[in-house]
């Protein structure tokens, strides 16, 4: 039986591709021996046996430099996949078991903690008592950076920036919400209604702040701020005691078990809750199993609110 007749798989070795694409990542055979901590002629050895056995050539090397060729360029874009698929499978094979156990790290806005990530994981510890979470709040761009640099397993943030090395997910939509004693109630409420009364916002620093005070710059209006604190409760309290209205966007108001919020017309208010993770990175089984929970658990707005993010989204 010919070479050609055979399946290459018995004829191929997975050293022999690991060696392969060491050399391409490392542009030379030298650098690749190094990592790979043998001699450069057993690699290239290796090397050359992988290409005789393809009758293909996968480096040019008359320069006196290897370099990749356009078959071995494409074989390492396939090869290169196909291996992390398959460090994947033998790691799942290796943490799988009957328990959900580990750390992970989690990073999330201040807003989805008490409506979406805590009773998640509340559920999923109290099922598997031995998983372990590490929750850090953050800015939703230092949320992205902390996924992409791998600080963090996964993230609940909004609107991401897309970045090709990310997985997002959206989740639901959210408006920001009015909270307080308007004179005239009803089913949403335009800014300009609400810029005359004294108002407690968020700080300047965070993105919902900045949203808000460029939406009231667009439109003529100058906003009676009375209050600012980065704590929620401090802003909800001023509404409920001091007479004032409180802007929050809608996931903030769940949290607090806020029921009586009223949505803003101006969906360019409006967010896009998401998850994020990277595409590149190995996730173990309990980040995985953190991630799932989360994509079930999304938090239900109210049927008003949905409303109005449905047609923020036509």
């Amino acid at each position: 039986m010919s070479k050609r007749d055979r399946d290459l798989l018995d004829l191929i070795s997975l050293r022999q591709l690991r060696y392969f694409t060491a050399a391409i990542r490392a542009r030379s055979f030298n650098a690749a021996s190094r990592d790979a901590s043998i001699s450069q002629a057993a690699l290239s050895e290796q090397i050359a046996l992988l290409e005789e056995t393809l009758e293909v050539h996968l480096f040019d090397r008359a320069s006196g430099r290897a370099v990749a060729t356009a078959s071995g360029r494409e074989l390492d874009r396939r090869v290169s996949a196909c291996l992390m698929e398959l460090q994947f499978a033998l790691r799942d094979a290796q943490e799988r078991s009957n328990t959900v156990a580990g750390l992970v790290h989690i990073g999330l806005v201040q807003s989805y903690s008490g409506c979406w990530t805590h009773p998640v994981i509340s559920a999923v510890q109290a099922q598997w008592p031995e998983l372990k979470i590490s929750l850090q709040r953050r800015t939703a761009q230092s949320l992205q950076e902390g996924v992409i640099r791998g600080d963090l397993d996964l993230a609940v943030s909004f609107d991401p920036e897309p970045h090709t090395d990310l997985e997002i997910v959206p989740c639901f939509v959210e408006p920001v919400v009015v909270i307080g004693n308007l004179k005239h109630p009803r089913r949403s409420v335009a800014l300009s209604d609400v810029a005359r009364y004294p108002l407690a916002l968020l700080p300047s620093e965070y993105s919902m702040r900045r949203q808000l005070d460029n939406a009231f710059a667009s439109q003529g209006l100058t906003p009676n701020v009375r209050l600012e604190s980065d704590a929620l409760e401090d802003l909800v309290h001023a509404a409920r005691k001091n007479g004032m209205l409180a802007l929050l966007n809608g996931a903030a108001a769940l949290s607090l078990d806020v029921g009586d919020a009223i949505p803003l017309t101006d969906k360019t208010l409006y967010r896009q809750a998401c998850l994020i993770r990277s595409q590149r990175r190995h996730h173990s089984f309990a980040a995985r199993h953190i991630w799932d929970a989360l994509s079930s658990g999304v938090p239900i707005l109210p049927s008003t609110w949905s409303r109005q993010a449905k047609r923020r989204k036509d």
